[in-house]
């Protein structure tokens, strides 16, 4: 019974705690960046720490935290900045997140929408412009200029001859703007090519669909 007791006890106090991440920047102490409190009312789909990226200067660090009910899923991001009070980002509930080179933005993509945050917590939103489409992959691309263009893989299902495949296409974003720049589609992939995705093509190769 004493047993029973002290597992019960110990589940809500882990309920009841927070995820944490700890966050360490060049020659400054560590800090503890907190996500939401678990209680007992939420204790069977809890907060969890899902990711920690540190931007390329190493001056800054977001932090995911997400709750998952199967169906059903949320997460909030934190901007940690050296010498900064953590910051809960705007439009955070996001799956993927991506840092620019010059670490000066941070990217996230939800199901068919793209954050861009600049480390003050403003944020700029672009929907993805093909219409059923879920992001499956962000990645940087250097664009003839030097600069870094952001690529964006999208699928979407589609009937080909009466069976539902993916069709996969993939955006070209000028940053910090937003601004599509090209779009690219494969037709249907065959099914030993389902991982290709396409091109992410620079301006002069690609027209607007």
């Amino acid at each position: 019974m004493f047993a029973l007791l002290l597992a019960m006890a110990l589940a809500f106090a882990a309920s009841a705690s927070s995820p944490q991440a700890t966050v360490t920047f060049p020659g400054m102490a560590a800090q503890v960046v907190r996500g939401q409190a678990n209680t007992a009312q939420n204790a069977e789909y809890p907060w969890t720490l899902r990711q920690t990226l540190y931007a390329p200067t190493q001056q800054a660090a977001a932090v995911r935290f997400c709750w998952n009910a199967v169906k059903y899923t949320g997460c909030e991001t934190k901007l940690a900045w050296a010498a900064q009070p953590v910051l809960t980002l705007p439009k955070g509930d996001v799956s993927q997140l991506l840092w620019t080179t010059d670490g000066k933005y941070l990217i996230g993509a939800g199901a068919n929408t793209l954050r861009l945050w600049n480390l003050v917590g403003g944020v700029r939103t672009a929907a993805t412009p093909v219409v059923g489409s879920v992001v499956q992959r962000l990645w940087l691309a250097q664009s003839r200029s030097g600069k870094a263009d952001l690529c964006v893989s999208v699928g979407r299902m589609l009937p080909v001859n009466g069976v539902y495949r993916t069709t996969m296409t993939t955006l070209r974003y000028a940053l910090p703007t937003l601004k599509v720049l090209t779009v690219t589609t494969l037709p249907h992939i065959p099914s030993q090519q389902k991982a290709k995705e396409a091109e992410c093509r620079p301006l002069s190769s690609s027209d607007l669909n």
